[in-house]
């Protein structure tokens, strides 16, 4: 009798954790994700394992997660997210790869899978985690607009890059130089940007081979000041700045993740404690990742998951779970209600706010960054509802970082440039008159600090006919001890 019992017991107990609710999900990440290091896939199990271990979503229930590796290949594509659909996921979290993200959308939307996204594409029937490409597009709009750029060039590749060139174009009243470009020729169209003048320039490319970019940037020796670039990367904090630091180049982009926020910092921190737990056997590859920031699309699939979690929770465990396949084709029944629930969750996440409408991303910050010598610092944000909010202009036309010290030569003339001839009066305090007024404003609102002094030779400047050698202020400037002059301007017109 005691042993009928023990039995009894034995497979109650059994049944029960055979019986325990394991919500299946799946991922897909790069083909060359599955032998090296990857980030995002790394935190995309952080996140399933905090999920797990924060019961107040989904008490008494497993997240378990399927991995599945793709390259290029549309047929393969589709013959893995099968694979996934068999298992029985309930969502497959899907790549940022655009080509291959119609694809696979199209299977989920045939079945009710949800399709949880992290790109930049758009695709029906799809949510699509990464902000709307649409608002996307009125930031960088607003951003141009706020720069006054009237001629700039845009280097974009396909399928890679987020802004909508036609919806741009017609934005900005502006000379465009666009063209598309691949690794092997960033550097030839740099060069005919320089050889154009072009000074302005978005560059709207895989993020993957900003390396060879920055290194072009610098062998065409358009790293100077004079040159201002708009990324439309949002990981500007990732790359290897180090050689634009002190040439006081103009590089702006957004962010999406504030590295700032509180309980962002916490958050990585605990992804670096997990990585470091994780990967403890290759502390060279582990190396590669800063601690302090994330890249945008990693920090992507850290709120996908939650976004899918905070969905389920609406509706879980009354959903029957998926057992649809490719071959049957018949949809999950309680696919698109987990899909209405999804679109309905209104979260805060390492991205930031979070709010759906049709699949689309619609509630988010983006901070306005800018490299500032040593270091990238926030200069304004832009939101769907507030646009464009600059909190640090001088930045943005700001000089003064570099220490500039302007040599000014100028000549006296009433009311332009007059002397104070008082024993008290030095330096710049012996001038004074309506050109003094107006450097000094300059000076000011711009950001640099100038020497005023006057021509030695008291002359504007004239050519020896004989000798062939310039006098006066002309003179000064041709030598190049003076950085500027300052004198009135007359023009002359016959009739």
């Amino acid at each position: 009798m005691e042993l009928v019992i023990f039995i009894l017991t034995y497979l109650n107990m059994f049944s029960f954790i055979i019986t325990e609710p394991v919500i299946k999900v799946g991922a897909i990440f790069p083909q060359e994700a599955e032998q090296n290091f990857n980030y995002p896939e790394m935190v995309f199990q952080y996140a399933v394992h905090k999920l797990n271990l924060d019961k107040s979503l989904l008490p008494d229930t497993q997240v378990v997660h399927h991995t599945q590796y793709i390259t290029n290949d549309s047929f393969q594509a589709v013959q893995k997210v099968c694979n996934l659909i068999h298992i029985g996921v309930q969502a497959i979290f899907s790549p940022s790869n655009s080509a291959l993200a119609a694809h696979i959308n199209s299977i989920c939307a045939e079945l009710d899978i949800p399709d949880i996204g992290t790109g930049r594409s758009t695709q029906e029937f799809s949510i699509n985690v990464h902000p709307s490409k649409q608002y996307v597009n009125y930031a960088f709009i607003d951003v141009i607009q706020y720069l006054n750029w009237t001629r700039f060039g845009i280097l974009y590749e396909k399928n890679y890059g987020i802004l909508a060139l036609n919806q741009l174009s017609r934005s900005v009243q502006s000379e465009l130089h666009i063209r598309q470009v691949s690794p092997t020729s960033y550097f030839s169209v740099l060069k005919e940007f320089k050889h154009k003048e072009i000074h302005n320039i978005i560059i709207d490319t895989n993020s993957a081979d900003i390396a060879i970019l920055l290194k072009n940037i610098l062998q065409q020796q358009m790293n100077e000041y004079k040159y201002q670039y708009l990324f439309t990367s949002f990981d500007l904090e990732t790359f290897d700045l180090e050689d634009f630091k002190y040439n006081f180049v103009n590089i702006t982009s957004f962010r999406l993740v504030d590295m700032g926020d509180v309980a962002v910092k916490e958050i990585l921190k605990d992804i670096d404690l997990y990585n470091r737990r994780i990967f403890k056997q290759n502390q060279t590859v582990f190396k590669q990742q800063k601690s302090a920031v994330i890249e945008t699309n990693a920090a992507l699939m850290f709120d996908s998951v939650y976004v899918f979690a905070i969905g389920l929770q609406s509706i879980y465990p009354l959903i029957n779970l998926s057992n649809s396949t490719c071959d049957d084709e018949v949809p999950w029944n309680g696919g698109l209600s987990l899909i209405n629930y999804i679109n309905a969750v209104e979260w805060k996440g390492l991205t930031g706010p979070i709010q759906f409408k049709e699949g689309q991303r619609v509630q988010f910050k983006l901070d306005l960054i800018k490299l500032k010598q040593h270091s990238i610092v926030k200069v304004g944000e832009w939101t769907p509802q507030n646009h464009l909010n600059i909190t640090e202009p001088s930045l943005f036309f700001d000089t003064g970082s570099m220490n500039v010290t302007l040599v000014v030569i100028t000549i006296l003339e009433t009311p332009y440039v007059m002397m104070r001839y008082g024993k008290n009066f030095t330096g710049n305090e012996r001038f004074y008159g309506f050109c003094v007024d107006i450097l000094e404003t300059v000076a000011r609102e711009v950001g640099f600090d100038y020497i005023l002094d006057l021509v030695p030779d008291r002359k504007y400047g004239a050519k020896d006919p004989e000798t062939g050698q310039w006098n006066g202020m002309v003179a000064e400037l041709m030598k190049y001890p003076a950085s500027s002059t300052l004198a009135r301007i007359e023009t002359l017109s016959s009739l």
